[in-house]
């Protein structure tokens, strides 16, 4: 196996809308989900009860190099603008839209 290491993940801060807080999960694997990096949780904000978590995009990972080097996070996260959706960019600059509705994710244009 390949060891190596990673900066930390981008910090950002969670978006609210309407009582409801979005933020990045970082540690995906401790919630069951089969990575870390790339999900999105909603969580009301009166009483911290998680709404959902959503894949926001796919992280492959090869076994023969070691995991967390491989983890991808998000680097940017904003409202967009008239919408209930946030704009997600992850580190390799990829941009997805996430329909707060939904929850629904489309790559963003």
């Amino acid at each position: 196996m390949i060891h190596a290491s990673r900066a930390a993940p981008p910090r950002l801060p969670p978006v609210e809308i309407d009582g409801v807080r979005y933020e990045q999960v970082l540690n995906g694997r401790k919630l069951g989900l089969p990575r870390n990096g790339g999900y999105l949780a909603a969580v009301e904000v009166a009483t911290g009860g998680r709404r959902w978590v959503v894949s926001v995009y796919d992280v492959p990972i090869d076994p023969q190099i070691e995991g967390d080097v491989q983890e991808v996070y998000f680097s940017r996260m904003e409202r967009v603008a008239g919408r209930a959706a946030l704009l997600i960019e992850n580190e390799r600059g990829e941009r997805f839209i996430v329909d707060l509705a939904g929850p629904a994710v489309q790559p963003a244009p």
